[in-house]
């Protein structure tokens, strides 16, 4: 249905002025007629900018050459309906930013001739929580799948790996020696991809306790002393010499750590540094683990917390690292950022509740820890 415009244009003017959302009157020649207050701060424009202008001027480039057909296969077949049949369609501000937009039509017959009254929202923050419902459902779901999975697929595969290894000790012969060091590798390799699918199930809840991060910093950096040497990387550690306990649970930090530190070791093939530093803020502690490999590509850092997402090689990487961090820095009230330039190397910092006094009690660990501050050497042989 259409609507007329009423005799008294002043009135017509005062409605669409109140509405709530983003108004618009565009004649045939899709020339901006009239722009409520709503629209032009959504836009970024002052009146004068935007009258007698046309339409195009708030589309986003690619969807100009396209918009005049479209504009006249509606007034030929004049109805009220949302514009884009189904696309997503987006805005451009004044200042070159485009955001997602859901925009109705409705034909009016004004003094000019035939318009369109034009109603414009706004729905990153609808598209935001979308995405986030998607990610928590599909969470949700792997939970369930690991859950399920873990006895079935971790029993036998604890059965193979104690065979393989009471096996390996006991043979002399290098080729049976070999094969059985490939079956305990794959296993452990499967025991790993288990681990992180189970980070999805945490059905107990966390036991957040005063926790050194200097510690598991360093207790992290034992486990890969070989692989770093073998890999041809030197680790330089920052660590204060006094430290106020973070409010953590001491496992999750440590699948935290580890799957930071393996991912910097895939990310330097050739060799490279790994930096690890921990430092207090007023409210939190930070943790930053940064290296010096290939990086991640600007258009997939958006990408690099969704579950099996990965930008390493088929068959080095499940894509869940980053993910379970993520979801542990959640839980803990905390945070995760990650920093990265191709060719330069990646960073990410992490935030961490700092434990107050009724929880730390005697085991209070604002004091040094050995003496020691800023070297690895020790653990990497450098």
């Amino acid at each position: 249905m259409s609507g007329e415009i009423p005799k008294d244009e002043s009135q017509f003017r005062l409605i669409v002025e109140s509405a709530p959302n983003g108004m618009l009157l565009v004649n045939k020649a899709g020339v901006i007629l009239m722009a409520n207050t709503c629209l032009l701060n959504l836009f970024g424009y002052q009146p004068a900018d935007l009258l007698g202008e046309s339409v195009d001027i708030l589309l986003p480039v690619q969807r100009r050459v396209e918009h005049p057909v479209q504009r006249s296969e509606f007034f030929a077949h004049m109805k009220a309906r949302s514009m884009g049949g189904g696309k997503e369609l987006y805005g451009l501000r004044k200042d070159g930013s485009e955001f997602p937009v859901e925009v109705g039509l409705t034909p009016i017959d004004t003094a000019h001739g035939r318009c369109v009254l034009a109603s414009v929202v706004d729905i990153t923050e609808r598209k935001r929580l979308e995405t986030q419902l998607r990610r928590a459902e599909r969470l949700a779901e792997l939970g369930t799948l690991a859950s399920g999975m873990a006895h079935e697929i971790g029993t036998p595969m604890n059965v193979i790996l104690g065979r393989a290894e009471y096996l390996l000790e006991r043979t002399k012969e290098e080729g049976t020696k070999k094969g059985l060091q490939t079956i305990v590798s794959q296993v452990e390799r499967i025991t790993r991809v288990m681990n992180q699918l189970l980070a999805f199930a945490r059905r107990s809840p966390i036991e957040r306790v005063p926790l050194d991060l200097r510690q598991t910093v360093q207790g992290s950096l034992e486990m890969f002393e070989e692989r770093l040497v073998q890999s041809g990387i030197t680790v330089e550690l920052s660590l204060p010499d006094v430290c106020p306990p973070a409010h953590a649970d001491r496992d999750q930090m440590s699948q935290v750590l580890i799957n930071l530190i393996m991912n910097a070791i895939h990310a330097m093939p050739d060799g490279g540094v790994v930096r690890v530093s921990v430092e207090t803020q007023p409210a939190c502690m930070i943790l930053v683990v940064s290296d010096t490999g290939h990086g991640i590509p600007p258009d997939m850092l958006n990408k690099i917390f969704e579950p099996f997402f990965t930008t390493k090689e088929f068959g080095k990487g499940t894509g869940l690292g980053l993910t379970v961090v993520k979801g542990i820095m959640e839980e803990h009230g905390g945070g995760v950022h990650v920093a990265s330039e191709v060719g330069k190397g990646t960073t990410v910092t992490l935030s961490l509740p700092i434990a107050d006094e009724s929880r730390s009690g005697p085991g209070n660990l604002n004091k040094p820890l050995g003496g020691e501050s800023a070297t690895v050497d020790a653990l990497t042989g450098r």
